[in-house]
């Protein structure tokens, strides 16, 4: 499959381009700053850009995006990344999370993550199963970060992976969601809460 597929959507394309650069760009392939750290000005450019397609994918609306490897990658980026990004610090960060796992399950089961350009759009078709609050997602994750860690580019993702996975495995949730779900935390909860890079 190749990153310049001609059968993607407009809008799939203006994805992942926005996300991981064009396929000609010299950047291609190679990780981003503003993937895991917070800039408002990127956030607000996201919800200029693309805000409306998050409603339209988690609705189902844009589920023709998955016929193609390439298509289910912008699917999951609008679902688990652009929901983060623009819904920031509010619930509906994670409205979408059940439909990104539901995308990235398919992918898998049908090898259509093995087609991707690389590690790094692989470890994104992942991360639906590692932000899940199940540890059966969390096992999944596990599984695929460990095999991507022997990839050029697949190292890092994997002690994160671990990470998050053992937090579901203490507390069956990610307590750093509490508040802003209206969960109520526990004792134990707290405390932890209260511990360095608890959050994240």
């Amino acid at each position: 499959m190749s990153a310049g597929d001609p059968s993607l959507p407009a809008d799939a394309r203006a994805v992942l381009d926005c996300w991981f650069g064009a396929p000609d760009a010299p950047d291609f392939g190679a990780p981003r700053k503003a993937w895991f750290s917070r800039d408002d000005a990127f956030d607000a450019m996201l919800r200029e850009r693309f805000g409306a397609l998050i409603d339209a994918a988690r609705e189902g609306r844009l589920d023709r995006w998955a016929d193609t490897p390439l298509g289910a990658l912008a699917l999951i980026v609008v679902l688990d990344q652009f929901s983060r990004n623009c819904h920031r610090h509010t619930p509906r960060a994670f409205a979408a999370d059940h439909k990104a796992l539901q995308i990235a399950r398919e992918m898998v089961a049908q090898g259509a993550d093995l087609l991707l350009p690389g590690a790094h759009h692989r470890a994104f078709a992942y991360l639906p199963f590692e932000h899940h609050e199940t540890l059966d997602a969390q096992r999944e994750s596990l599984r695929l970060f460990k095999r991507l860690e022997a990839e050029p580019g697949g190292e890092s993702y994997y002690r994160f992976a671990l990470r998050h996975a053992e937090i579901i495995e203490r507390f069956g949730r990610f307590p750093h969601r509490n508040a802003l779900l209206g969960r109520v935390s526990t004792g134990e909860e707290m405390a932890f809460l209260r511990e360095p890079g608890s959050s994240f």
